[in-house]
């Protein structure tokens, strides 16, 4: 879910076994089902080109120091980059739409946002162990932070030596450069985040001047009323999972807590992305209605090692939860049991009960507990697929 939300897709290759029930549905159905159900399938992307520059900087807004986001964001990398023959990775082609960056940072250069570094600057490119073996050809001690191991080679090294055996220079911020960066915060933010595109950000800054992080958190909330409006949990969990990470930076522990329960919800209730289709099977065609579900249920029932529970990495979450929250087992099960029943969800494999007992039993690896609860809901849904196909005989 969400795994190419930042990339335009320009054509997508789908092969999948299909039933015979499948055949005689559209094809643009038939991806959401493959979707949803999670069916083995291939993917071949081409990734569009991006937008010319010249385009985007139509829409942009400089900063006080005139400065646009693909230029501030070569001014954070500047420091990883020599005065010449550097190697340049591809996302500053197709997430800048920079064609020439070693122009671009020749720029940053010219207009003093950038300065040659000295010998220091060079060593600190080296790895640890070269600095030590620098130390040991001087019988210097080896031990130390890397800061101090340099200090130490600085006072007892041949610098003209130095210099010669390290001729390379690496560029480092003046204070000029400095500054830039930390009026514009929001574009190595969003580089590592990816939450929305710097140039979407960089719009909204100049329409709301609001601080990027007030407005990052609305554009959480819009993507989240869109998705939840059109049915697609998956989007929908994914959003509220980045929001979970937001507030966890912000160091907004209880907020956090609420919407981790609620990724844990949906990531148990079997919902996927474009349910409406689903729903509207269940009323107009029952029976293939029943083909589809049946075959949802077979990812979560029987529990067994291919069973979906949650995924490690929430779990992981949910115990530095527990950890920032000081609660004990009996405490956080209560906690959790009162955030999922605030969850509204048009429907789930698990019940609110279900769901603590599966997480807590995830926390303290309970095998005996999941098997039980599992059960217990198989026992739960088949007795519903079975009125299901009673009906459908009559």
């Amino acid at each position: 879910m969400g795994l190419f939300d930042f990339f335009k897709k320009k054509a997508v290759e789908v092969k999948h076994e299909e039933t015979k029930k499948l055949d005689n549905v559209k094809e643009e159905t038939l991806k959401v089902i493959r979707e949803s159900l999670e069916a083995e399938v291939t993917f071949s992307i081409e990734v569009a080109e991006p937008a010319p520059l010249e385009e985007l900087l139509k829409e942009a807004t400089p900063s006080k120091q005139g400065l646009y986001p693909h230029e501030i964001m070569m001014l954070e990398y500047a420091t990883h980059f020599k005065t010449s023959n550097n190697n340049f990775q591809n996302f500053w082609y197709y997430q800048y739409s920079v064609t020439e960056p070693q122009k671009l940072l020749d720029s940053l250069y010219e207009r003093g946002f950038i300065e040659v570094g000295d010998l220091r600057s060079a060593l600190e490119k080296l790895k640890l162990p070269e600095i030590k073996e620098e130390l040991k050809l001087l019988n210097q001690k080896v031990t130390g932070k890397k800061a101090e191991l340099i200090d130490r080679l600085m006072e007892t090294g041949d610098i003209s030596g130095l210099n010669e055996k390290y001729p390379e220079r690496y560029y480092v911020h003046t204070a000029k450069g400095e500054l830039e960066l930390k009026e514009n915060q929001y574009v190595s933010y969003l580089h590592k985040n990816r939450y929305m595109t710097v140039w979407e950000m960089n719009k909204r800054i100049a329409e709301m001047h609001y601080p990027y992080r007030d407005i990052l958190w609305g554009y959480f909330n819009e993507q989240s009323t869109v998705h939840f409006g059109n049915f697609d949990f998956g989007l929908y969990r994914n959003t509220r999972l980045d929001m979970y990470r937001f507030l966890t930076e912000e160091n907004k522990p209880k907020t956090a807590f609420r919407l981790l329960c609620e990724v844990l919800a949906v990531d148990l209730s079997g919902l996927g992305n474009n349910e409406k289709h689903l729903y509207e099977y269940e009323i107009e065609d029952p029976e293939f209605y029943l083909s589809l579900y049946e075959r949802r249920l077979e990812r979560f029932l029987p529990y067994n090692e291919s069973s979906m529970v949650i995924a490690p990495g929430i779990v992981g979450f949910f115990k530095e939860m527990q950890s920032i929250l000081g609660l004990n087992d009996d405490e956080y099960k209560e906690a959790i049991l009162y955030e999922l029943k605030q969850v509204q969800l048009p429907r789930s494999i698990f019940t609110v009960d279900e769901c603590a007992d599966i997480l807590i039993a995830c926390l303290h690896n309970d095998e005996s507990t999941l098997s039980a609860v599992y059960k217990g809901a198989e026992k739960r849904e088949n007795a519903r697929l079975q009125t299901i196909k009673a009906k459908l005989k009559k």
